[in-house]
Formats: structure tokens, C-alpha cells, sequence
């Protein structure tokens, strides 16, 4: 593993408690691994404007060495994040699951994340491993949604069946295939 800092941006409607987080952040801590697993406020009524300022505030120095491991919202928020960052800073790696960057029917009141079209060119370039993680299942973000963004990102894909929204009322305290997938990719 060549990542000394992991980022876990957690999504709509949760908190670094919630679903697989505190299981991946322990998975990481037996490495002596830091793992920041932000608080991204107000997640019931979310603010890109305040989860961009929370992202600069806990990760003010990113780098080749770390890894943004995003969650549904927090997948376009990393992405934006990364994008605000000058150009010459590079980044380890990023793992999106279930993320997004259009409109989703499903969630409008999202529609502000993603009014601003994203520059992917820019972002193939400076991440350096680029992986995202889709549910043939999942209703809340539509795998098509999770399709798009990997083909924009050029990144390597990885479907699961019924896997949901990868919540924990799905089933997603532990996440298993997270893990093999993170290990195969040399991130763990």
C-alpha cells in the first residue's frame, strides 16, 4: 500500500458512524494508516459551498500518497474538491461508490451538486488510480448514474449484484468486497 492518508466522504443523510464507514476506517487503523472520515455538515440539507469548506479543512494538504474514498454525495463533492485544488497537486487514488455527477430524477434537491459541469480531462490526470463501484441494484442512484461517471473518469469499473445503495439497511456494516477490491488494487 502506497497511501499514507485516507479520506472516507460519506454521503446524503449520514455521518462517519453510518454504513461500512467506521469498519473501513478500523480496516485502515490496523496498518497505522490516518484515516480522516469528516463530518460533512449539515448532511440532511446538504451545502456544496459548506462540504467544499469542510473538505479544505480536513484535507488542506492532499497528495500522491492519499486515497478519497467517496460515498454517493460524497463522490461529487470529492470530485469538486480535487478540482479546486491548484494545478500542479496530484492525488493517490480515489474509489467512488455509487456516485454520480448528473441530475438524479431520484434526488432533485441534489441538483446543486451537480449544476456545474465538471471538468473530467484535468481530473484522469492528476488521480493517479481511479476506481468506481457500482450496485446493479441500487434504487436511490441509478447504476446508469455510476456507469456515466466511470466512463467519464476513466476508471476502472466494478459491479455488484444486489448490493443496493450499499447502506446499512442494505446489509453494509462490513463491506467485504470493498476490501478484496481495494487489496487487489494495491490501495489496502
Amino acid at each position: 500500500m502506497n497511501f499514507d492518508n485516507i479520506v472516507i466522504v460519506h454521503g446524503l443523510m449520514a455521518t462517519p458512524d453510518h454504513h461500512w464507514f467506521p469498519w473501513l476506517k478500523s480496516q485502515y487503523e490496523r496498518s497505522n494508516v490516518r484515516v480522516i472520515v469528516p463530518e460533512m455538515p449539515e448532511s440532511h440539507a446538504p451545502s456544496p459551498y459548506l462540504w467544499q469548506e469542510k473538505l479544505q479543512e480536513s484535507v488542506p494538504n492532499p497528495n500522491e500518497k492519499t486515497l478519497f474514498i467517496g460515498h454517493s454525495l460524497g463522490c461529487i463533492a470529492t470530485l469538486r474538491y480535487i478540482s479546486s485544488l491548484p494545478d500542479n497537486v496530484n492525488i493517490g487514488g480515489i474509489v467512488l461508490i455509487a456516485g454520480f455527477y448528473e441530475k438524479l430524477p431520484t434526488l432533485p434537491e441534489l441538483s446543486i451538486f451537480t449544476e456545474e459541469n465538471l471538468d473530467f480531462h484535468p481530473l484522469i490526470h492528476r488521480i493517479n488510480q481511479r476506481i468506481v463501484i457500482l450496485s446493479l441494484n441500487d434504487e436511490i442512484v441509478s447504476p446508469q448514474f455510476t456507469l456515466n461517471l466511470s466512463q467519464q473518469l476513466r476508471a476502472e469499473l466494478y459491479g455488484f449484484p444486489d448490493s443496493g445503495h450499499f447502506l446499512d439497511r442494505d446489509g453494509f456494516t462490513v463491506f467485504p468486497k470493498l476490501e478484496k477490491v481495494l487489496k487487489d488494487n494495491s490501495m489496502l
